[in-house]
């Protein structure tokens, strides 16, 4: 999160996660999705904002490999740079309003910090930089897609992407894990006492501050601090995504006085 602090103030981190490949397939609907705002339970500081499950389709969260998430800085444009991909490489395409967008979760607090956070499903290197395919409006029928770019077009009174790799688990890194809002009804968690289904379940309340630490196959090890003790302990194990490949966690924020 601190890192994410400085890009509203127009300080940049180094970005160095190597790009990702993967192709998926989108449901195509009938009509725009009428999402429901799920707010997480957070502190007043601040109100994070993701739709009901039961209102994402199943194809917005197959193959998902990155997690890209925009920075809007107070006072500076509210608007997302947008591009296409053509023989040429990457090409300008507009810029759409935050209003007219619709992110997996969207993070605003009295400071006037903005974030929303897509997720995407391929990664591309450009000039310079690199350029994420995401799923830019969940409400819309079929999910619109767009190629974003990572870091700012004109510096700290524009918008700042960053594009971190789920399969990496970079995309955890100094953010809360949500571990319940993408699971389908009558799916709940299970944490496993080792990285496969046949392993045993572990009874553990998981605590608000756990962070993900290494990532073997489908499934995240779960950490939890210890103190006084040698520093993180293991929790167990919990699946990232399920059978299907459908992604069942996702970075939000923590309680920003705590980072």
């Amino acid at each position: 999160m601190a890192n994410r602090r400085a890009l509203a103030r127009g300080v940049q981190p180094v970005v160095g996660m190597a790009p990702t490949h993967a192709s998926r397939v989108l449901a195509v609907l009938s009509s725009a999705l009428a999402l429901t705002a799920l707010t997480l339970p957070l502190p007043a500081a601040g109100k994070e904002v993701m739709p009901h499950r039961g209102d994402i389709p199943d194809a917005f969260l197959r193959g998902v490999t990155h997690v890209v998430c925009v920075t809007f800085p107070e006072g500076g444009a509210a608007e997302l740079p947008l591009y296409t991909r053509g023989a040429g490489g990457f090409h300008r395409a507009g810029a759409i309003p935050r209003g007219q967008t619709g992110p997996l979760s969207q993070w605003d607090d009295d400071e006037g910090w903005q974030e929303d956070c897509y997720p995407a499903f391929d990664v591309q290197a450009g000039d310079a930089t690199r350029y994420a395919h995401v799923l830019i409006n969940l409400q819309e029928a079929g999910g619109r897609e767009a190629w974003l770019r990572e870091g700012s077009e004109r510096g700290p009174e524009a918008p700042w992407v960053t594009i971190e790799s789920l399969r990496t688990l970079d995309a955890f890194e100094g953010r809360r894990v949500e571990f319940d809002a993408l699971r389908r009804p009558g799916r709940p968690l299970v944490v496993r006492a080792a990285p496969h289904d046949s392993a045993n379940e572990v009874e553990a309340a998981l605590p608000n501050d756990v962070i993900l630490g290494q990532r073997v196959g489908d499934f995240a090890e779960v950490l939890s601090y210890a103190p006084g003790d040698s520093g993180y302990r293991r929790l167990g194990w919990v699946r990232i995504v399920d059978e299907e490949g459908l992604l069942l966690l996702w970075p939000t924020h923590f309680n920003r006085h705590g980072c």
